[in-house]
């Protein structure tokens, strides 16, 4: 397994994304909360720059008991990457495609070390 730099854990905001290229391929570092995440930069639907997109909780829907809609809200749990030219969403932790979860974004792992962010490959 091979490894590559990303930056420095301080250099990582909330609005901070940083592109690896890795084997010929973009993949974009983030940071959400106190996690870092790698995933491969090309939409599925039509190669569009996912790392530009929004990252936000996942639209849960609210049922009532007879599953009928109340409300919806984001989910505390389950965290997203939007693609920004038309709105794929994708799971940023397994790359898992909202719409079709059989469709995923490559995801690499991360590691953390004294002040440096990794992506392993």
């Amino acid at each position: 397994m091979a490894e590559w730099f990303a930056g420095r854990v301080e250099d990582f905001t909330e609005d901070v994304r940083t592109i690896v290229e890795i084997d010929g391929s973009d993949v974009v570092v983030l940071r959400a909360g106190e996690k870092f995440h790698a995933v491969a930069n090309t939409c599925l639907h039509m190669g569009g720059p996912v790392g530009e997109g929004l990252v936000m909780g996942r639209v849960c829907a609210v049922l009532d008991e007879q599953k009928r809609l109340v409300r919806e809200e984001f989910s505390q749990d389950s965290v997203q990457i939007v693609c920004p030219w038309h709105g794929w969403a994708y799971d940023i932790d397994s790359g898992a495609f909202a719409g079709d979860e059989r469709l995923r974004l490559r995801t690499y792992p991360v590691q953390v070390r004294e002040d440096g962010v990794y992506v392993i490959a």
